[in-house]
């Protein structure tokens, strides 16, 4: 094994250096230097961006100005750290005044994103803007037909997102990127084995967290369990509350992303504090959520990757499936403001 991995490290050195002194098309007349990319060879999550700027071409590293800044926090707000996930670009140099790079620059270049792809073996692609899009899956994938639906390139589950730079002139486009990206770590972790929460330790830093979900009332007064992939439990969909949204927001927002389904709030129904240790962090979380009862009102369920099944279950399915007293707790309020 450890030969293999060497193998594939020799093979992706050895292409950034090809990278570095290409001279197939244009863009490496005037480049200072050109941009490999970079990133761990066990990368779950692979990030296409169009190519390199100024920064970029001054550092011979991707992602690196304003837009990379805007990468960085939306990585963050997805819990995957830069240093974990690999981010190069469908082509390796700047091309002149920024312009978007030619059809013959992006093939030239493509052989070397294709290695890139098949060394790492990364469980998502991420293409960042239609140029990214176009380059990988080739001419016809528009960005605002795609996004949202499945895409895959060589077995590779893909998600179309908006460039960085897009959110330099508008900011509302920079839920959507974080949104995508969250979808992008869910998608990776399904596939890894299963891991549970434990105790607190009392050697790890405690870190805390802040959630918002919602008990969805469905037909016959039935209510909406997920499982979860990575602990292979059920329980109710919730999520991080994000800088400058309130709870409300947070609840709506998690509910469409995780099932399929838009929601009506009803009113507020419990909220819940607990700690614990979650050993792909490396943490101890100190968490509150705060729940509200919900009713569907669009959209068509689906559960998201990272979600075994979705199920509408009466109050005694939910109590003998639920893992957690808390969300036992939260399904005992809810059927008793649904029977009021």
């Amino acid at each position: 094994m450890a030969g293999i991995e060497a193998e594939r490290g020799a093979i992706l050195e050895e292409t950034a250096q090809q990278v570095r002194a290409c001279t197939r098309c244009r863009l490496h007349e005037g480049r200072v230097h050109a941009v490999p990319g970079e990133g761990p060879l066990d990368a779950d999550v692979f990030l296409i961006g169009e190519a390199p700027g100024r920064d970029e071409d001054a550092s011979g590293r991707p992602f690196v100005g304003a837009a990379g800044k805007i990468l960085d926090k939306a990585l963050s707000a997805a819990r995957m750290p830069r240093d974990s996930v690999f981010v190069t670009n469908v082509v390796k140099c700047r091309p002149p005044g920024n312009r978007g790079p030619r059809t013959d620059e992006l093939e030239s270049c493509r052989p070397y994103l294709a290695t890139q792809i098949a060394v790492v073996r990364p469980k998502v692609l991420v293409t960042l803007g239609s140029t990214a899009l176009k380059g990988l899956l080739g001419k016809g994938s528009e960005l605002k037909d795609v996004r949202g639906r499945a895409a895959v390139f060589e077995g590779i589950p893909v998600i179309p997102t908006y460039h960085p730079a897009a959110i330099l002139y508008n900011r509302r486009l920079e839920a959507s990127l974080r949104a995508d990206l969250r979808k992008a770590a869910r998608m990776a972790r399904s596939k890894r084995l299963r891991i549970r929460s434990g105790p607190l330790r009392e050697t790890k830093p405690t870190r805390p967290a802040t959630s918002s979900g919602a008990v969805i009332v469905g037909p016959e007064g039935r209510i909406l369990l997920l499982k979860r992939a990575d602990e292979e439990i059920w329980c109710l969909p919730k999520g991080t509350v994000e800088p400058g949204e309130t709870l409300e927001e947070t609840a709506i927002r998690e509910v469409q992303e995780e099932t399929g389904l838009r929601v009506k709030l009803l009113r507020p129904l419990h909220e819940v504090r607990y700690s614990f240790y979650w050993p792909p962090a490396g943490v101890n979380y100190d968490k509150t959520v705060t729940y509200f009862l919900a009713e569907p009102i669009g959209g068509r369920l689906a559960p998201e990757p990272g979600f075994d099944e979705a199920r509408w279950v009466t109050r005694p399915e939910a109590l003998r499936l639920l893992h957690w007293k808390n969300d036992m707790d939260v399904i005992a309020r809810a059927f008793e403001a649904i029977r009021s």
